[in-house]
């Protein structure tokens, strides 16, 4: 049922059109800057905020009337449906951008060539593209409107994103927004209700006491238009009755069809309104009530607060023959899956949830949907008791809910649907689908850092499959046996997985996409094992993945070669890697891949000495990913952070990267962990038992590919324990560190080991400007005891918290920040007025460098700037 709808226009009184555009002048005025700029080719992006009905789309209808002749207008909708539609907005305007937009949403096309069309597309002429409501966005949306946001200075577009401003912290709306505002290309307008003054003017002569009006209506524009609308009716006692008065009026065959418009969320077409035979002169008359507007061809509410109203004032038990109507309607125009699902979980037609509710959800998983796909899936599960087949209808959903789940960063919960769909398939007989559910599982637990589970799944799916004549589900099995072996270094699993896999993809006609995933375990083996062709390996196997949509294939060779350029020290390599790979994954719509990169980068920013964004890259990825296996990183690095620091007595993010690497069990992250548990002991003097435990013993007595360089570092850390007289230790010298000029810490480190003066006070000069107290104060240690007397001393506290000169004030001020406090929040709490606390963080954010108030925060974070600033 979607149509093409530009920016709608309506006939309203004098009146209305009074009350919409009272006190927007500046937010015009804002509009017409972003609208002369895309004129001429340099695009901005204008985030509208606001509560409900405060006149988000009057504003924005007014001043797309005035830019017209400058701008084309393109209006996309975001609806309040139960799942919304993926690209929904994106279908609103598709036909405006011409081809081959239409036919890519049509078609089974991944999201980045659907994004990089619509970017195309709005390179030829100025134009305007409103996404209204996009709080209500679907995931897809939401990264469309990240992906032109990042790019809108090239192009003749002023893109206007209207939403309800009280976002939770976790609302997926906010992380976009907070990328957004940071920009130099956007401007946020929070508008805000009628002041007195304006209400008072809009009541003159009417009879009504504006300031009771402003009391009960908070100047909300909306409520106030509805009161002003029937002045000569008593003040109604809720919008609701305002609303319902308006409705009161019409006679029964327009009220019937204004209730039926109400069940739907979305626009209703031209097509729609005749199959559902609402006649053109009932759309005039549920025009002139103000209620709906005319969008395009079609009719909608014109806003949501209405249309909610008049649907719950429904009879009680009637509106499920709503939603059937409205099913029969859409069926007979062709109407969007996602939308005829809505409409039938509404009705409680069981039949029709799962003829509709499926597609849609793979539709959604096309487009790069993932939650959304979920959310599909699960309204069909909920409605598949009773159904034909049902045991095999359950866990075909539950088998494509948990890729889904699992893109979507919800790792435990894809596990349980696998694990639920075996069970189902096992009492089936199904043993085919039984083997390939414990071939997913397998890559879910290596996510989730167990890697027992991950080869027993692994084992168990190729002895089912070797046993049956499904081959090709057995080929992927024995990848995934293959890959498991790499990790833990075992060449010649990997080339037994190897072999048998050629085997079959011959048998299979050269199966390229199977031959490619079987080729990054041996990839990584190669790796271990010095063989630096093996990055060439692993960019061959994603770009098979990109040409087949392949987003699992596409994004595990890009995460494993960004592993093992950090890993083994390639930063410069790694650079472009992690990069390439981060962009790969946020096209490709893999979050938890995205989640583990940023953990990746956050070890890679630890050796180049860019501690700051290491630290940050490290929470990000801990408080973004339900990935256990992307947890290792950001512990080790936090942990390392606060050792160099502060050396604490006790240290958590060492006590849970050890946890994780426990459970993982690979000799190279084992290793990582353990060097960082035995610097960890020599920066604060302390033995730690772990580093004589089995675990790190094993890493000298078990054979396995690449030992030699995987416990180089760590032998060098254990010897140096040994030597400060901490712990004792038998580790083999691996040689002298020569630690490379990318990686300001181990110079460091190996002008220690030097021990001459010269190279201690080199040393000491490349800690301070590191921020590394601890470790400094062991080299200035040393250097006293050697005999120096003129040893540098480091900064002071006070000039580590405020290397900027920020006064007194504004240190409270960036306290507060750090505590994520408002300016109203931070004028409160210090007593003085908004005006002035505005001006502390203007002052703020200029002496920092930085642009926005987030930015001044993690500086603060980073400075130790914590805690909460005197009253």
């Amino acid at each position: 049922m979607t149509s093409v709808r530009p920016c709608p226009t309506r006939r309203s009184s004098p009146t209305v059109r009074f009350v919409q555009l009272l006190e927007r002048e500046h937010h015009l005025g804002v509009l017409g800057d972003g609208a002369r700029r895309a004129a001429t080719g340099a695009g901005s992006v204008v985030l509208v905020a606001g509560e409900a009905g405060i006149g988000k789309t009057v504003l924005l209808r007014a001043f797309a009337e005035q830019a017209r002749e400058q701008l084309q207008p393109l209006w996309g909708m975001c609806d309040s449906l139960s799942t919304p539609r993926p690209l929904g907005p994106l279908r609103d305007v598709a036909h405006d951008l011409g081809d081959p937009v239409p036919d890519l949403l049509r078609g089974a096309a991944a999201p980045h060539e659907v994004f990089t069309a619509v970017l195309d597309a709005l390179r030829g002429r100025p134009r305007m593209l409103v996404v209204e409501d996009v709080h209500w966005g679907d995931e897809a949306t939401l990264d469309l409107v990240r992906f032109l946001g990042r790019r809108i200075a090239g192009l003749p577009l002023l893109l206007v994103l209207s939403y309800r401003d009280a976002l939770g912290v976790d609302h997926p709306l906010s992380p976009v927004v907070g990328d957004l505002v940071s920009t130099p290309d956007a401007r946020r307008l929070q508008l805000t209700p009628l002041s007195r003054n304006a209400v008072a003017e809009l009541f003159a002569g009417s009879g009504a006491d504006p300031a009771d009006v402003h009391h009960r209506t908070a100047g909300n524009p909306f409520f106030v238009s509805q009161i002003l609308a029937q002045p000569d009716s008593p003040l109604p006692a809720s919008v609701r009755d305002a609303v319902l008065a308006r409705v009161a009026s019409l006679d029964a065959g327009a009220r019937q069809c204004l209730e039926l418009l109400s069940c739907t969320p979305e626009p209703v077409t031209r097509e729609l309104l005749g199959a559902l035979a609402v006649p053109t002169a009932t759309v005039g008359v549920l025009a002139a009530t103000g209620l709906v507007d005319r969008h395009g061809d079609g009719v909608a509410f014109r806003h949501e607060i209405a249309r909610s109203a008049v649907l719950e004032a429904i009879a009680p038990g009637s509106e499920a023959a709503l939603h059937a109507v409205m099913i029969e309607a859409l069926e007979a125009v062709g109407g969007d899956p996602s939308v005829l699902a809505h409409h039938a979980a509404a009705a409680g037609d069981a039949e029709r949830v799962l003829t509709y509710a499926p597609v849609a959800g793979e539709d959604a998983s096309r487009a790069g949907a993932h939650r959304e796909a979920v959310a599909f899936f699960e309204t069909a599960l909920r409605h598949v008791a009773g159904a034909p087949r049902e045991t095999a209808v359950r866990a075909w959903l539950l088998e494509a809910m948990a890729l889904d789940l699992y893109l979507s960063d919800r790792l435990r919960d894809a596990i349980t649907a696998r694990e639920q769909a075996i069970e189902l398939r096992a009492a089936a007989g199904n043993t085919d689908a039984v083997g390939a559910g414990h071939t997913a599982l397998a890559g879910f637990f290596w996510g989730a850092a167990d890697r027992a589970s991950a080869e027993h799944h692994a084992d168990a799916a190729v002895e089912i499959l070797a046993a049956g004549d499904n081959r090709r589900a057995l080929g992927f099995a024995l990848c995934k046996q293959g890959f498991l072996a790499a990790w833990r270094g075992d060449a010649g699993a990997v080339a037994r997985a190897g072999e048998q896999v050629d085997v079959i993809a011959a048998e299979l006609g050269d199966d390229v996409v199977l031959r490619s995933t079987a080729s990054i375990g041996t990839a990584v083996t190669r790796l271990l094992q010095g063989d630096v062709s093996g990055r060439a390996d692993l960019v061959a196997a994603m770009q098979v993945g990109m040409r087949h949509r392949l987003d699992d294939l596409t994004t595990t060779p890009m995460a494993n070669l960004c592993h093992y350029d950090v890993d083994h020290g390639r930063l410069a390599e790694a650079e472009v890697s992690v990069a390439d790979g981060l962009r790969i994954s946020e096209e490709r719509d893999a979050p938890i891949c995205v989640a583990y990169l940023n953990a990746v980068r956050a070890r890679l920013r630890l050796l180049q000495g860019r501690w700051a964004e290491a630290e940050d890259d490290s929470r990000i990825a801990l408080a973004a990913t339900d990935i256990r296996l992307g947890w290792l990183w950001p512990n080790l690095v936090l942990g390392l952070l606060a050792a160099r620091r502060e050396a604490p007595p006790r240290n958590p993010h060492l006590d849970e990267m050890w946890r994780i690497a426990n459970l993982v069990a690979s000799p190279g992250m084992v290793a990582a962990a353990a060097e960082a548990l035995a610097e960890n002991a020599w920066i604060t003097r302390t033995p730690d038992p772990r580093l004589d435990g089995p675990l790190v013993v094993d890493l000298y007595c078990r054979d396995y590919a690449g030992r030699d360089v995987v416990v180089a570092p760590l032998s060098r850390w254990l010897r140096r324990l040994a030597a400060a007289g901490v712990q004792e230790s038998a580790a083999p010298d691996p040689g002298p560190l020569q630690a490379p000029d990318d990686q300001p810490y181990a110079q460091a480190v190996a002008l220690w080991d030097s021990g001459s003066t010269d190279d201690l006070l080199d040393a000491l000069r490349r800690l301070d400007a590191l921020d590394a107290r601890a470790v400094a104060a062991l080299v200035r240690s040393r250097l006293r005891e050697s005999g120096v007397n003129a040893v540098p001393r480091g900064s002071s506290s006070t000039t580590r918290a405020n290397p900027a000169g920020l006064t007194a004030r504004q240190l409270d001020v960036l306290t507060l920040l750090v505590d994520g406090l408002t300016n109203a929040d931070i004028a409160a709490r210090l007593v003085i007025s908004p005006k002035t606390a505005d001006h502390h963080v203007t002052a703020i954010l200029a002496k920092l460098g930085v642009h926005s108030r987030s930015e001044a925060a993690a500086i603060g974070r980073r400075l130790g700037v914590v805690g909460t600033a005197p009253a």
